[in-house]
C-alpha cells in the first residue's frame, strides 16, 4: 500500500488498510462473533502502533452491527483516542467521518 492509499483509509487517527473496503462489502447486519472470524487477522493502525482485529472488537462494547459505519465507530471507539480519552482530531491527511464514505456496497 502506498502512503497514499494509506492515508485516504485513515479515519482519525486510524489506519483501515484493505479492511475498509472489506467491511463495507460485507453483507448486513454480522456479529461480531462473524467479523472476528473471517476478518479478525487485519491489522489496524493507530497512534498506539497496531493491533489485530479481533482484540479491538472484543474490546468493544457491541455484539452486532447493521452497517459498516457502526463497525468503524466502534473500533474508532476502542482505539480512535489519545490518552487522556479525546478522540484524535483528524490531520490534514486524514478522512474525516462526515467525508468518507463508510457506507455499504452489499444490497
Amino acid at each position: 500500500m502506498t502512503d497514499d492509499e494509506a492515508a485516504s483509509q485513515a479515519v482519525y487517527g486510524v489506519v483501515f488498510g484493505p479492511l475498509k473496503p472489506a467491511l463495507r462489502e460485507h453483507a448486513y447486519p454480522v456479529t461480531k462473533e462473524e467479523l472476528i472470524e473471517q476478518y479478525g487477522g487485519f491489522e489496524l493502525e493507530h497512534a498506539d502502533g497496531t493491533d489485530r482485529l479481533e482484540e479491538v472488537l472484543r474490546r468493544a462494547d457491541v455484539a452486532s452491527f447493521r452497517e459498516p459505519r457502526q463497525v468503524r465507530d466502534a473500533i474508532l471507539g476502542v482505539v480512535g483516542v489519545d490518552g487522556a480519552g479525546n478522540l484524535i482530531d483528524p490531520d490534514e491527511n486524514d478522512v474525516g467521518i462526515e467525508t468518507d464514505d463508510w457506507s455499504s456496497l452489499s444490497p
